[in-house]
């Protein structure tokens, strides 16, 4: 007697096998457990008639033997294992005298004979076909090809086509094994935003409100860049509560936002019209509050932003419970509650508001842990605390030093927050600790730079630099490898540039705490091949210097340093007797210098506001070649006159005072002088060519220098600026002596693809060249990393 039946199991009904029943199902397959498998046969089903079959490939991945006791989890395995290589499989199971005989029929996947767009006619059947990832003539995968057409879905929406409809079915060919994929599209009105327009706004508030929200005017030159200018319905929603809290805070607390759809007739764009309905603007009536004992009212009172008589605005009444919450939290009573009701006055527009504060208890601060940090040593961390065990609670302190630990970048996230003390029987009931979580980011980055620019022409290079580089890890490099060399809160870089006027190579280091002191201390290396300055010279050099600053508070800060700088003038045949004589700057430069730096801007790469200010005094004749003073004073202020208008205002001044065996400004090597000139001085001049020149046209430099400057900036998009400017330049060599100051004024646009590939165009025009030699109106710069 034997029993033939088709064997099922969870797995293979999670996989959407699908299978036809011969036979009964048992009602236990465990009565087949080790058994002896006697045979497994592979049927390989819609094979071509003139196409052979080897089984020993399939028996190959199933781990189910001749021979070996059958496992039902085993199997279930050879299955999925199967599934991933066959489009169907069909097993069957038999028992013959006592062991188990294996049926197994595969069907192999069908291959794609042809892929048929209908529908979509905005965007090509060839562009539809590079997302979908497939081909004809390429195996057929459902799975794989769902991955690849929610692919296509997904490129319609993000091409703005926000009512597309896609499907698609399938034609079998049984005789030849092949499938054809039809796929049909209903790409709906396309969501390319030609305008957004505003119905009951005032232009004010039209500017305010298109610098918040998400949705954006589709720009040609920019919008394939950063994809905006395309309708996406999650971000119109979201654009709606935030208009909607602009005008309610603005007093209109029954405001409504309407945000709709128009399709522009001529054209396949569409409109988004914003409109609102206002209704009656609020004040504010009474404002009361208790609770407080360990603050006077009148203390209380100063920190209200809502006040009696004033526009009603949700976001006052938020800001003012955290305001007072603040002033708590800096006497150490972190667990201050502040809540407020707000009372609608009967028909009127009025809200009362009612403010009650749970003062709580005063806490210290207990122990402070760390939690997170895999490379990142812990004191690199604690560093940045300004909090103290034992010293009275200070939320201000608590928040400002999770914001130190997120600017120095080394972390993805931060979070510091107080909780109950582990060891309040030792410590007492008042005490909290401070955790700091965080997660790290890459810090190290590897890269490949390019660029163009009208000084320096063609250049390109490598770039490598590690923000939380660790020294000390050099001794554990064989052993941990690359990751030993991170975690040290230090700085390291290393840069190589080859360019057709310029080569250079540099390596520095720098860390912003030594010994655990507010002491910065670093060194840089350097070697370079220039012919920037000169068509018949050359200026090899080679050096270093070693330099220390200290924090004086949060805006001055005191520097030192040294350095050591080896140049060789190599003169080409040809040149003048005159400029023969620069061979004379041969030789090396060793000097120290002291700096005072004052610098309040409010952003460290593009400030909006601030004075950033510079005064380094340097004497140069230590063991060197070359004795002198140099005296340098800079300047730069910063004022935004309103959210996209920045003016910026440069005032250089730089003085080389010759001494002892050097005692004119003629023997001040070339390599030690001042060249003003160009895009990063004066602009609408030609690179370094202001001042006095040698009889072949190569410009003197000089050992007096001055740039003054003015700049307007307006700021276009969130990746380019238009500025005007007036610069005016100064440069001669003569001690303490400036005079003829060159000017300029002109245009230009900077342009930052993705804060990789910066980009400067401008035309300056110069106010008094001494000849049109000197001349070079247009200016540009490009280089990026990669």
């Amino acid at each position: 007697m034997h029993k033939k039946f088709l064997l099922f199991s969870s797995l293979t009904l999670l996989t959407c096998f699908s299978f036809s029943t011969v036979g009964a199902l048992p009602p236990q397959s465990a009565a087949y457990e080790s058994k002896t498998v006697g045979r497994i046969q592979i049927q390989m089903e819609n094979l071509p008639a003139d196409a052979s079959f080897d089984p020993k490939p399939v028996l190959s991945k199933m781990d189910t033997k001749i021979g070996d006791p059958f496992s039902q989890i085993i199997f279930d395995a050879d299955l999925k294992t199967l599934s991933d290589t066959y489009d169907r499989i069909e097993p069957s199971v038999e028992t013959i005298n006592g062991e188990i005989y294996i049926t197994i029929k595969v069907w192999p996947r069908p291959t794609i004979a042809a892929i048929n767009w209908t529908g979509n006619t905005h965007i090509s059947s060839k562009t539809l076909r590079k997302e979908l990832g497939f081909k004809p003539h390429k195996i057929f995968n459902r799975a794989e090809f769902n991955k690849g057409f929610n692919k296509v879905k997904e490129y319609y929406v993000k091409k703005g086509y926000f009512e597309s409809e896609l499907s698609y079915s399938i034609s079998p060919d049984p005789k030849t094994n092949t499938v054809t994929i039809n796929v049909t599209v209903k790409e709906g009105r396309s969501g390319t935003i030609d305008d957004i327009k505003f119905q009951g706004f005032t232009s004010k508030e039209k500017s305010q409100i298109l610098s918040m929200i998400y949705t954006k005017k589709y720009n040609l030159f920019l919008s394939w860049l950063t994809g905006a200018g395309t309708y996406n319905e999650e971000a119109i929603e979201q654009d709606k509560l935030t208009i909607t809290n602009f005008l309610q805070n603005k007093g209109y607390a029954d405001a409504k936002v309407n945000i709709e759809v128009r399709e522009l007739p001529s054209s396949s764009k569409i409109v988004i019209v914003i409109q609102a309905d206002r209704g009656t603007i609020f004040h504010f009536g009474k404002i009361t509050f208790k609770g407080n004992s360990l603050f006077s009212d009148a203390e209380i009172e100063k920190q209200f932003l809502a006040r009696p008589d004033g526009v009603y605005s949700p976001d006052k009444l938020r800001n003012t419970a955290q305001a007072i919450k603040d002033l708590y939290g800096r006497k150490g009573y972190i667990e201050t509650n502040v809540q407020y009701e707000t009372q609608l006055v009967k028909d009127a527009p009025t809200y009362n508001v009612d403010f009650e504060i749970e003062e709580g208890e005063q806490y210290k601060i207990g122990l402070i842990r760390v939690f997170g940090n895999v490379q990142t040593q812990t004191h690199v961390i604690l560093r940045e605390s300004l909090l103290v065990p034992g010293e009275t609670f200070d939320a201000a302190k608590l928040k400002y030093t999770q914001q130190r630990l997120e600017q120095i970048g080394y972390f993805k996230s931060v979070n510091v927050y107080a909780v109950r003390t582990q060891d309040d029987q030792l410590l007492g009931e008042n005490y909290r600790d401070v955790y700091i979580e965080v997660e790290e980011t890459t810090t190290g980055n590897l890269s490949l730079f390019f660029g163009l620019s009208s000084a320096d022409g063609i250049f390109g290079g490598l770039d490598l630099a590690e923000t939380n580089f660790n020294y000390k890890g050099f001794g554990r490099l064989f052993k941990d490898g690359p990751s030993a060399l991170r975690g040290g809160g230090e700085y390291a870089h290393a840069k190589a540039q080859l360019g057709s006027k310029q080569r250079s190579y540099t390596v520095s280091w720098l860390t912003p705490y030594f010994r655990d002191t507010p002491w910065r201390v670093g060194f840089d290396l350097f070697l370079s091949q220039s012919k920037l300055q000169a068509k018949k010279y050359e200026i090899d050099s080679y050096g270093g210097s070693l330099y220390a600053s200290y924090p004086l508070n949060a805006y001055w800060s005191f520097g030192w340093k040294y350095r050591f700088k080896h140049a060789t003038i190599d003169v080409s045949h040809g040149a003048s007797s005159q400029e023969r004589e620069t061979e004379k700057g041969t030789g090396n430069v060793s000097a120290t210098s002291v700096s005072l730096t004052f610098d309040s801007t409010d952003n460290v790469i593009k400030p909006h506001n601030g004075f950033r200010s510079g005064l380094e005094a340097e004497y140069a004749g230590i063991w060197g070649d070359f004795a002198f003073f140099k005296y340098t004073y800079g300047n730069t202020y910063y004022q935004q006159l309103w959210k996209r208008g920045i003016m910026k205002y440069r005032w250089d001044f730089k003085f080389i005072q010759p001494i002892w065996w050097t005692n004119k400004p003629d023997d001040i090597p070339l390599s030690e002088r001042f060249f003003v000139g160009g895009e990063n001085s004066v602009r609408g001049y030609k690179p370094f060519d202001i001042g006095a020149h040698f009889s072949n046209g190569d410009p003197v430099g000089g050992t007096s220098a001055s740039i003054l400057s003015v700049e307007y900036l307006q700021e276009i998009f969130s990746l380019m600026d238009a500025f005007l400017f007036v610069d005016a330049g100064s440069v001669k060599l003569e001690k303490f002596h400036l005079s003829q100051y060159k000017m300029s004024y002109g245009v230009g646009v900077r342009l930052e693809l993705m804060n990789r590939m910066p980009i400067t165009l401008g035309v300056g025009f110069p106010v008094n060249p001494d000849d049109k030699k000197q001349v070079q109106k247009f200016f540009f710069s490009m280089g990026g990393q990669f």
